[in-house]
């Protein structure tokens, strides 16, 4: 049988199929439907393309608490979300652009300290692309412990760790030890270097959370102490963090994982609790909210999971390469809500508000 590559299907029997246009137009509404468990991807090359709007700007949105509690059903563990064919430029970062220079400029004059686990490095790999995009942003990343020297007397001293305002960046611990990261952070920031400090940030680990994890009591030790620590350092602007989250199970595997309990479903659902709780605690000015910008897709929708009857906030799969693992897009979406997070006492001050209305991701919605 002769076999045709080029716009045809053999198929048995010597029946012909011809695969055009009209044949794309009707798998193109079918496979846009393919939810995470087959993370097919469709290109209507001949249709016109535009870029959706940007959804990260302050404007009325649905409840996502609703959003998440009557979306419709996969198979109980995948992702209420459908993958988008657009193609979305890599390098999105139009949104700081809103942010006026005069934040720019007081975010540059800030010793910022940063404490993070994996998830953080990719977040300043991404925040390293927005500066490359926008150098006259200015800002100066440093790892911990690798200021700048000053020549005293013939030989290099160096100087103390947050010396120079920068954001200094590095990690905090094992993962897997949240308590620990939680009390050496706050030791650091008591120590006489830690004294230089105008902002602070700990990121938690993914991996710091586990089925096991005691979701009340590590945020009751979580905003213990970090009262405790703005009560001693008032001038000190300490910035929440939500955490990370992880893209959901697929396939056969996440049915085996359900049934017997296990799984990411699982975990990010108990990271889903302790982020829900972080922001009923400090509310949404002193937040950042890095659950929330690996789960946003770029077309607005929420990505989410059904553990039991609640639905809770996974990474969508826009965000994530086929290992799972954070892609490029995802690290400029990570490190976009940042900069935005560490800049927003300034753009409230200085950029008029609009009538609006604000909607902070709440507890889990019941199916």
């Amino acid at each position: 049988m002769l076999s045709l590559f080029v716009g045809v299907v053999v198929v048995p029997l010597g029946s012909i199929v011809v695969a055009g246009p009209s044949l794309m137009a009707v798998g193109d509404s079918a496979a846009l439907r393919v939810g995470v468990g087959a993370m097919a991807q469709v290109e209507t090359k001949d249709a016109t393309r535009v870029p959706p709007k940007d959804q990260s700007k302050n404007q009325a949105k649905p409840d996502q608490t609703q959003e998440r509690a009557s979306g419709g059903a996969n198979d109980g563990e995948s992702a209420n979300v459908v993958p988008s064919a657009q193609h979305v430029p890599r390098h999105d970062i139009q949104p700081i652009d809103e942010i006026p220079d005069i934040c720019w400029e007081e975010i540059r004059k800030q010793r910022v300290y940063f404490a993070h686990g994996p998830v953080g490095k990719e977040l300043i790999a991404g925040l390293h692309t927005i500066l490359d995009e926008r150098p006259s942003i200015g800002l100066k990343i440093l790892p911990y412990g690798e200021a700048p020297s000053k020549t005293q007397a013939g030989g290099a001293v160096s100087p103390p760790p947050f010396g120079t305002p920068a954001i200094v960046e590095g990690p905090i611990g094992a993962d897997g030890d949240p308590m620990s990261k939680i009390d050496r952070f706050v030791a650091k920031l008591r120590s006489k270097e830690g004294q230089d400090v105008d902002v602070a940030v700990l990121l938690l680990s993914a991996e710091d959370f586990t089925r096991e994890t005691n979701v009340e009591s590590l945020h009751q030790h979580y905003v213990d102490s970090m009262r405790s620590l703005a009560g001693e350092r008032p001038n000190l602007r300490i910035v929440h963090s939500t955490v990370p989250l992880s893209v959901p199970d697929r396939g056969m595997s996440a049915r085996i994982k359900k049934f017997v309990g296990r799984g990411a479903d699982q975990i990010n659902a108990q990271r889903g609790r302790f982020n829900d709780l972080l922001r009923a605690e400090f509310g949404r000015k002193a937040i950042f909210d890095i659950a929330h910008a690996e789960s946003e897709s770029m077309d607005g929708r929420a990505c989410s999971v059904r553990v039991g009857n609640v639905r809770w906030p996974a990474m969508t799969p826009e965000h994530a390469d086929d290992r799972g693992q954070i892609n490029d897009q995802g690290r400029i979406a990570i490190a976009r809500e940042f900069v935005t997070a560490l800049a927003r006492p300034c753009v409230e001050m200085h950029v008029p508000k609009e009538a609006e209305v604000t909607v902070v991701p709440g507890t889990g919605g019941s199916d």
